[in-house]
């Protein structure tokens, strides 16, 4: 990527592909609200936006017990350790308590996602992103569960559980949209970041050509080249 000069006056639109029930997605949240912290710091203006992905789309709504699911997935039970041993070392670099002992559930997160998306352009979706991962990967709530949603989403936020619960009761055309969307622009794996401060706006992908993408849960320095570069093709 450039490293040409760039424009701190551009404001960066940054999508943020991931799910609720994605370990890498939580390391990837957290990397990059770090960076976020140092950016805004400096006065530099960046909207973030959760946008909805499922790993196990046809889940059903309760979820099934982890035993031996990832097992199944990825081949061996050493091969789970050693992913969640690692998964936690980086964690702790970072201040996440990954306890994947106490995750009894492989969520369905679509009503996690659901109530996200109600708070689109609206600053409070950030701690909500951070509480729902921190209720389910540290505390090992049950995500599928409107209850703890709730009661999550609200301590987070400060917004009133009532309020919170008629969240949930809103209709699910954004969310249902934004699937459509992450099927449309081939997002395939999370975390996926995209970066945008173009003013030739899609109104379609609500993208511009200018929009910088990575995938994975990158360190700090390469979010922080993402967002550069998007200031940096805004600026022409």
């Amino acid at each position: 990527m450039s490293t040409e000069t760039t424009d701190l006056d551009a404001v960066v639109r940054l999508d943020v592909w991931a799910d609720i029930a994605c370990p890498w997605c939580y390391l990837g949240h957290a990397r990059l609200e770090s960076v976020l912290e140092t950016r805004e710091r400096a006065g530099e203006r960046v909207l973030v936006r959760h946008r909805p992905f499922e790993l196990n789309p046809g889940m059903p709504p309760e979820g099934v017990p982890m035993a031996g699911f990832l097992e199944a997935r990825f081949g061996s039970a050493d091969g789970v350790r050693e992913a969640h041993e690692r998964l936690s070392a980086l964690g702790r670099e970072l201040g996440l308590a990954y306890d994947f002992a106490a995750v009894g559930k492989v969520p369905n997160t679509r009503l996690a996602h659901h109530l996200l998306t109600t708070y689109d352009g609206d600053a409070r979706q950030r701690p909500a992103v951070t509480a729902l991962y921190r209720a389910y990967f540290e505390q090992g709530r049950d995500v599928t569960d409107a209850a703890v949603l709730v009661a999550a989403v609200s301590e987070a936020t400060g917004e009133p559980a009532d309020d919170v619960r008629i969240r949930l009761e809103a209709p699910t055309d954004v969310v249902d949209a934004a699937f459509a969307l992450g099927r449309r622009l081939g997002v395939t794996a999370v975390p996926t970041f995209v970066a945008d401060a173009g003013s030739d706006v899609d109104p379609e992908v609500g993208l511009s050509a200018a929009a910088v993408a990575v995938q994975g849960a990158q360190p700090a320095e390469v979010l922080e080249q993402v967002l550069a570069e998007a200031r940096r093709r805004a600026g022409g």
